[in-house]
């Protein structure tokens, strides 16, 4: 079994079902709502739990009604909790539109700057995903031993972390792949090996800083909900990694591994 450090956020979703796609300028109606439990470090460790993983997570929850629910509802699905931060304040919840195509637009608050995230004492694991912003130097040098880490490309400013390979989405970088590599480079460092963009249903593209190449996806006729789908890429990227699959492979199993997630979806 592989041993994965998890390095994200954990809060409520407020999910609200559109009656229509989203129209600029437009009016919206919606036609149902509902909260759950949501954020890249759910999201991503649920998905490595699910493929057989053990997963560390080192968050940061709020010691109010919805930050303790959510410890018990982590700590009942699997996850190592040890390095789990429990702080006086409140959750913020994130609102997301979620239209009737499957397809979901997030509304995140903007948040004043918080504490780095730390790890309570000594960690050893075989990879490490981040989907985070702020790190100590405590938890700088966990990574520093760690043989994989994958991090998302952060959309604000954030701490540089060692990372082998830097994830984000087309939506999220754009189309300039050259610039986004820099952006990789500045927050990975030298252990950088490979940027990888999803772009939904379209090809994935795998850039090294010297050419690109694009992997193909397997289609998904229809799906109901696409909420965590990348962060669920994510943690089956990091496996197919661990497991010796070149990058170009693994994000085509990632890929597939997605497809059925989906599908699965649309059949419930």
């Amino acid at each position: 079994m592989h041993h994965v450090l998890v390095i994200g956020g954990v809060h409520p979703d407020t999910i609200w079902q559109l009656d229509a796609p989203l129209v600029p300028g437009g009016r919206l109606r919606t036609c149902g709502k509902s909260v759950v439990f949501g954020g890249g470090g759910f999201h991503t460790g649920s998905a490595l739990i699910a493929l057989g993983a053990k997963v560390t997570l080192i968050s940061r929850l709020m010691r109010d009604t919805w930050g303790l629910s959510a410890f018990e509802t982590l700590q009942s699905a699997g996850f190592d909790m040890r390095h789990v931060e429990l702080s006086a304040g409140e959750t913020q919840p994130l609102d997301i539109l979620l239209d009737p195509n499957g397809e979901r637009t997030i509304l995140a608050p903007v948040r004043s700057g918080q504490a780095p995230l730390c790890v309570k004492g000594p960690l050893c694991t075989a990879a490490a995903y981040l989907n985070a912003l702020q790190l100590d130097q405590t938890l700088l040098q966990v990574l520093q031993r760690t043989p994989l880490v994958i991090s998302q490309l952060p959309l604000r400013p954030a701490t540089p972390r060692p990372a082998d390979y830097v994830v984000t989405s087309r939506a999220d970088a754009g189309t300039d792949i050259a610039n986004t590599w820099t952006r990789a480079k500045a927050l990975a460092g030298v252990r950088l090996k490979a940027l990888v963009v999803t772009d939904g249903p379209r090809p994935v593209t795998v850039y090294d800083g010297a050419a690109p190449f694009a992997v193909d996806t397997r289609p998904v006729d229809k799906f109901r909900n696409s909420i965590g789908a990348g962060d669920r890429f994510c943690g089956a990227l990091l496996l197919a990694l661990l497991d010796g699959a070149p990058v170009g492979e693994a994000a085509a199993i990632a890929s597939s591994n997605i497809a059925d997630w989906l599908s699965r979806q649309a059949s419930t």
